[in-house]
């Protein structure tokens, strides 16, 4: 490989690295895409078609049609993407999973957090809220009309109250990655890491978990090099994708241990 063409390689790299991030930083970049590797022809796919309006199957397909070879007129795709995305990427020099520690280590020092939410869930429906988070352990999910639904995270168990139907269903916080918000101290054995993505000002790491309970993973985006939470992003065993998107984001603040009482169970509130 001649030194040109290894300049070359190296800029494609850096360009595709940057198109694929900046596309995560939307609200749709879906955990399927932050986990799969940096494909060589993404470079050459519209950023348009991972926008919020994208789907896995969307993208893959604008991927298919991609030339499987370089032509003469690929290049002048790169320096235009290059153009676009000037900057460097955001812990360019750190390894993967010292970025992923970084992110760990910022959630563990999180005390309280509440912020407005928009969920997409899998179905493509779109929801808006409330999000009350005390660590560890306490959970909050508020939505507002006319969804119908109440989720309470509470002693190691979440608590799903459905108005419409009137009913509650519990199932342990371990058999969801969201776990990892919730635990006093992460578990580094249990927290696998599947993708670190860098973007200019955001980075996307996705966790899977040792633990056979704990079903699906998780895709954490945070901004960077500052470190706060934007959103996550649940990929299930069907791989359905839940994206949860976070606004006007509170820390530090107190939270009433009303929040955090069990829906129509009979749950008592927690001593001050």
């Amino acid at each position: 490989m001649t030194k040109g063409i290894r300049v070359m390689f190296s800029k494609r790299v850096k360009i595709m690295t940057l198109a694929m991030l900046s596309a995560i930083s939307l609200i749709c970049m879906d955990a399927a895409m932050a986990a799969r590797p940096v494909d060589e022809n993404m470079a050459i796919v519209e950023v348009a078609a991972m926008s919020a309006q994208a789907t896995p199957e969307t993208v893959e397909s604008a991927l298919v049609s991609a030339p499987a070879e370089n032509t003469a007129d690929s290049g002048d795709v790169f320096l235009a993407l290059e153009d676009q995305y000037p900057e460097n990427l955001v812990f360019d020099g750190e390894s993967d999973e010292v970025v992923a520690e970084r992110l760990l280590g910022y959630i563990e020092n999180l005390d309280t957090l509440s912020a407005d939410f928009t969920q997409i869930a899998p179905s493509g429906a779109i929801s808006t809220g409330k999000l009350s988070l005390r660590r560890p352990g306490f959970l909050r999910f508020e939505y507002d009309p006319p969804t119908p639904l109440l989720i309470v995270a509470n002693g190691g168990l979440v608590y799903v109250r459905d108005e419409a139907l009137e009913t509650t269903d519990s199932y342990p916080v371990g058999k969801t990655p969201l776990k990892l918000l919730l635990k006093k101290n992460i578990d580094r054995d249990d927290a696998k890491i599947i993708a670190v993505d860098r973007g200019v000002d955001t980075i996307a790491v996705t966790f899977g978990s040792n633990a056979e309970e704990t079903e699906g993973e998780l895709t954490i985006i945070a901004s960077a090099p500052d470190m706060a939470l934007e959103r996550w992003i649940v990929r299930d065993l069907q791989n359905g994708i839940t994206v949860v998107t976070l606004e006007n984001v509170e820390t530090g603040i107190r939270l009433a241990n009303r929040l955090f009482q069990v829906p129509e169970a009979g749950g008592q509130f927690l001593k001050n």
